[in-house]
Formats: C-alpha cells, sequence, structure tokens
C-alpha cells in the first residue's frame, strides 16, 4: 500500500473506531510499518456553582452552570518522524481553535513545532486541564501564564531534563495596520527524582512580550470561570512591553503531593501617573490520596491518575484531597488592578481512569472594590463532571 493511502486509510479507520471502540480512551489507528498513526479524543467538562456573596452588588457574579470545556481533536504521525495535531473548544455556544500546529522530531538535539500552542510557560499551566488538581488553575497562572500563541517551538524531553524555546505573535490588535506584537520565551524543568510515586520537580521560566496597539492587561478570574473578576489591570496606559519570570517546585511522596510557583511581571509603561508597574503572584499546594494512589508526571508536567481499583469493575475508585492557598497583586505605578487571596479545598473521586468528579469550596479575600470602602469575601462552591475519551 502507497503511504499515502495508509495515511488515508487510517484515519478513515480512526473515525470508524471513535464508534466502535469499547474501551474508553482516546481511539488510536497505526499503519502495519508503524510509520503512521490517527488518534481521534476529546473531553467534556460540565459545571455548576453556587455563589454566596459578602455584599449584594458587588462584581461576584451569580449561581450558574455551564459546558466549561467540549473538545475534539485529531493527532498522529506521518513518515515516523512528522506529528501533528488540530484541537477545537465547542463550549459556550462558540468553536474557538486550541492545538493546531505542525511538528518534527527528527532530530537528535530537539524537536520542532509550529502552529498555535501552548508557549513554555508555568507548571500548573502546562498541565492539562484534564489531569490538574482543581477545577480552576490557580490566580496568579491565569493573570500571567502565556497559554496558547501562534509561534515557533523547538523543545527535548528526557527522563530527567526538559527544555523548551519559542517565539511567538502577541495576537492582532484593534488597527489593521498596526504590528501584532511578539513574544518569546523559554523554560526549563529538572527532576532529578523521576520514578512512579516519587518525584522531585524545579523549574524556571522567562518570557518577553511586546504590547500590541491595544497595549497590556492582566486579568484573573476568582478560580470560578462563570463569575466576573475583581483582579483586572485594564488596559496598561503607555506600556510598551513585559518580561515575565516564573519559579516552580513540586514534590511526590507516594499518596501525598505538594507544588508551588512564584510569577513576577515587570512592565515598561510610562504615562500620566504611570510608572513601569511591577506585579506577581504564587501559589501553593498539598495533595493526599486517601486509597493510596499518586499523581503521575511526565515531560515536565503532571499527568492521568490511575485508580487503583475501577468503578464498574468492583472498585471505588481514587480519591483525592487537596488545599491550595493563591494569592496575586496587580496594584502598583499607578496601576489598580486590584490584590486578591484565595483558599480553595477541594475532593476529587477518579472512578476511572477517564472519568473524574470534581469540587471545590473557593473563600475569596479581595481588597476593597475600587471606589468603595467595602471588602468583599464571597465564598464559592462549585463542582465538575469530566469524562475525556
Amino acid at each position: 500500500m502507497k503511504s499515502s493511502n495508509k495515511l488515508a486509510a487510517s484515519i478513515a479507520i480512526g473515525l470508524g473506531l471513535v464508534g466502535s471502540n469499547t474501551a474508553m480512551g482516546s481511539a488510536t489507528v497505526t499503519s502495519d510499518d508503524g510509520g503512521f498513526s490517527t488518534t481521534i479524543g476529546g473531553r467534556i467538562m460540565v459545571d455548576a456553582w453556587a455563589v454566596d456573596r459578602d455584599n449584594d452588588g458587588t462584581p461576584s457574579g451569580k449561581s450558574g452552570t455551564e459546558f466549561r470545556r467540549a473538545r475534539l481533536f485529531i493527532s498522529g504521525t506521518m513518515y515516523d518522524n512528522w506529528f501533528y495535531k488540530g484541537q477545537y473548544d465547542f463550549a459556550g455556544n462558540g468553536v474557538s481553535m486550541k492545538d493546531a500546529y505542525i511538528g518534527y522530531k527528527g532530530f537528535d538535539a530537539f524537536s520542532i513545532k509550529i502552529g498555535n500552542f501552548k508557549q513554555p510557560s508555568s507548571l500548573e499551566e502546562l498541565t492539562s486541564s484534564k489531569y490538574i488538581t482543581f477545577m480552576e488553575r490557580a490566580l496568579p497562572v491565569e493573570a500571567f501564564a502565556v497559554s496558547r500563541r501562534i509561534g515557533l517551538g523547538i523543545y527535548n524531553h528526557s527522563k530527567h531534563f526538559n527544555w523548551a524555546a519559542s517565539i511567538y505573535g502577541q495576537g492582532p490588535g484593534s488597527e489593521a495596520d498596526n504590528s501584532e506584537g511578539y513574544g518569546a520565551g523559554a523554560r526549563v524543568a529538572w527532576s532529578p527524582i523521576n520514578e512512579k510515586g516519587s518525584v522531585i520537580h524545579l523549574g524556571a521560566s522567562a518570557n518577553y512580550e511586546e504590547a500590541n496597539d491595544t497595549g497590556l492587561r492582566f486579568r484573573s478570574h476568582m478560580e470560578n470561570h462563570g463569575t466576573s473578576r475583581y483582579l483586572d489591570t485594564g488596559g496598561i496606559p503607555g506600556a510598551e512591553d513585559a518580561t515575565k519570570y516564573g519559579l516552580e517546585a513540586a514534590a511526590v511522596f507516594g499518596p501525598f503531593s505538594v507544588q508551588g510557583e512564584y510569577f513576577l511581571t515587570q512592565t515598561s509603561a510610562q504615562a500620566a501617573g504611570v510608572d513601569d508597574p511591577e506585579f506577581d503572584g504564587y501559589y501553593a499546594f498539598a495533595s493526599w490520596f486517601l486509597t493510596g494512589e499518586s499523581r503521575a508526571y511526565k515531560k515536565g508536567a503532571f499527568g492521568r491518575v490511575s485508580p487503583k481499583s475501577i468503578v464498574g469493575k468492583g472498585g471505588s475508585g481514587a480519591w483525592e484531597l487537596a488545599a491550595r492557598y493563591s494569592y496575586a497583586n496587580l496594584e502598583d505605578g499607578g496601576i489598580n488592578g486590584g490584590e486578591e487571596s484565595n483558599i480553595t479545598i477541594g475532593l476529587n473521586w477518579y472512578a476511572t481512569k477517564y472519568v473524574r468528579f470534581m469540587a471545590n469550596y473557593v473563600m475569596v479575600d479581595s481588597d476593597p472594590i475600587e471606589g468603595t470602602n467595602v471588602d468583599d469575601k464571597p465564598n464559592i462552591i462549585q463542582a465538575r463532571a469530566q469524562i475525556d475519551f
């Protein structure tokens, strides 16, 4: 069979397997010689939440429900060393592109990737939403981590050392004839201990970003996607660029794990009342599997938890307790973007490797709302049902 026919056949068979494969998990088909493969999968996350507002009329939001994520992807390899992925999200009554890239892994020193993908920034950001310990990433991660951009990246993964570097666009601004700005970043991660159930992770990252014509803006939800934001700098007047730094640490000791990160963002911005504002934030959390499992670690990030027993096969799944403290400060140099700290308590039930239920209780402590003398301290209870395939 010709190579082109092998590829076409693998895609067609892969599409058929999505409906016929009896095992949970993404459907993969591989050519006889192993040079071509196609994987099709996705994830569904449905959330519900209730807000106990400390002060009526504050922007803490209302109770509600939503499909947090509803994604489909296709990925694969061609001629052994070429690879690709396309992923779209259909949540929120719209369609948005997530991953869309091609790459080449035939070099000994590094692999290369071109397209839309997560840039090298933050342990929690690079850990998939399928595997993060809490329903939402911590305050400073949303505020400062780079996430997905269109760019060109190189990287290398080994058991104990991971590195990545990239250049990327900032996205188009509001003026059609203006430059969109650019960014560049790098991250290194070292895991001197990396065994099943025993991990030490240390990492650092740095990103430089030039502002486009819409300027620079930093903001974060209060660890619930459906509520409004307290933290928001708005567009920073006179902003030219920002340099972001991040430090990471994590450890796994059997069923126990700890993780934390620190972020510092320095901006070059000069305008009336604005003088090079500097923002920072951090989080730390601990988790414990009551049923004895461990968090999985691979390629500088955390991965899928495998329960020791499966619900539906006589088991009770895996149960995890977790607690997190997070803090972010967006007030400096004439910018009043808010200051907030959260305490989150989480309970996760992994019924199978691919089905998870989550419950979080978030206690928010914000600075006085701008223009008032009222502190607002809403409490949020939220839950999620999640499946990936």
